[in-house]
């Protein structure tokens, strides 16, 4: 199975495929001339589809980027100046996002305003969102990833095959390396068994064109895969140094400095919890207000949230240790879609058997989540008892403990 996969991952993709060259060797000629012409990149306008596939998901999502970039050795943010558009490829979405970052400012244009963050006053908090950005790393990023670099090359634990490919017309080399032997996840039990990347790297001047990343993991006996596309529809080295200063910004918006988001703090122990009622995938509906006299156990989560599914075995345990002792266990997922994303079949790969429930994300907001997953303590009163943010192995025994203080 797992090489069928990997095979469709890869191969299927090629378009017209000539031949396959198995030579390891030539497969990492190709590559260590394609890192070369990125590397001797600087600066460009490129236009990129990107079709994502998550994990958990069966359908995948397709974004246009439009990116004019220049790197910036010196530069420990981003690497690079860019000025970026992103918007859905589906005709019925009605969203789009623009972000600027100028190597001193990072910017969010909206329609109604411009957002400026500094970076001499907001570094961390730019550190600790641009893994959100999505580029053509090839071109823009300093690693030159997914081409690998001389260190990776060696590494033994990856073969490399080489083969004669077209794309759009244009003759490729289409090298794929690949990766099946990896140490088991310990802490949240998703274990990776194929990681595969395929580039097709134009014959004429070695620019990657397209590059294919492909997992097949295995959670709780569940196999799953992701999959992501990156394809170059255009490129220029031609570049309008205007676009990487603020005035870029439209001349009519508005501009506000950033205001960091303060996180409401948990509902308060000992105030009663905010009713509801939901519907489960059966299509019955379970109120809050007829479980008093329970004690009752909220799991706030969803199904791409690594913690949360880590944390499903746990309570699943919890449950059949404690159902018949006046306890409620009930999952409550604000994210997914009950059909669209399959989670009946979620559910039961994962032996869930207490009940799941599925809410808007208003009542995220009127129970304060800010992390996933959030546990809620609720006592026979209906008052709330105790709030654990997310999940982690260690807080088990400091879970269980609180449960037992309840009975």
């Amino acid at each position: 199975m797992k090489k069928t996969i990997a095979l469709l991952a890869c191969v299927l993709a090629i378009g017209s495929t000539i031949a396959q060259n198995n030579n390891s060797d030539d497969a990492k000629s190709v590559l260590r001339l394609s890192r070369e012409k990125c590397q001797s990149i600087q600066q460009g306008h490129y236009v990129m589809e990107h079709k994502m596939k998550y994990m958990s998901d069966k359908d995948s999502e397709m974004v246009r980027f439009t990116c004019d970039f220049r790197k910036l050795p010196d530069d420990t943010i981003y690497g690079k100046a860019f000025n970026m558009l992103f918007e859905p490829m589906d005709e019925e979405a009605n969203w789009k996002g623009h972000i600027l970052y100028t190597g001193r400012e990072q910017v969010w244009i909206y329609d109604t305003a411009a957002v400026i963050q500094s970076c001499n006053q907001w570094a961390d908090k730019i550190i600790a969102g641009r893994h959100n950005r999505v580029f053509y790393t090839a071109l823009t990023n300093k690693s030159c990833y997914p081409i690998p670099d001389e260190e990776h090359l060696a590494d033994s634990s990856y073969s490399y095959s080489l083969w004669d490919a077209e794309l759009d017309g244009r003759p490729c080399h289409l090298a794929r390396y690949r990766k099946t032997d990896f140490d088991p996840d310990t802490v949240f039990g998703i274990n990776t068994l194929l990681y595969e990347v395929c580039i097709w790297i134009d014959k004429h001047d070695y620019l990657p064109i397209q590059y294919n990343v492909f997992f097949l993991n295995e959670e709780s006996g569940d196999t799953m895969t992701q999959f992501e596309e990156y394809r170059l529809t255009a490129f220029d080295t031609v570049l309008d140094p205007s676009r990487l200063t603020l005035d870029a910004i439209p001349a009519n918006l508005p501009r506000r400095d950033y205001v960091t988001y303060t996180p409401p703090e948990p509902l308060a122990e000992g105030t009663p919890a905010p009713d509801w009622a939901l519907p489960t995938l059966a299509g019955d509906t379970v109120r809050l207000a007829d479980l008093r006299g329970k004690i009752v156990l909220l799991d706030f989560f969803y199904k791409h949230c690594a913690p949360c599914c880590a944390a499903l075995p746990f309570l699943q345990n919890l449950h059949e240790k404690y159902k018949d002792r006046g306890v409620v266990l009930l999952g409550i997922d604000p994210i997914d879609n009950p059909e669209k994303d399959e989670m009946a079949d979620f559910i039961a790969k994962r032996g869930i058997t207490y009940t799941v429930l599925f809410s808007d994300r208003q009542l995220s907001q009127t129970y304060h989540i800010v992390a996933f997953p959030t546990l809620f303590f609720i006592d026979r009163d209906g008052n709330i008892a105790k709030v654990f943010r997310g999940y982690h192995p260690t807080l088990e025994s400091a879970i269980e403990e609180q449960l037992q203080k309840m009975l």
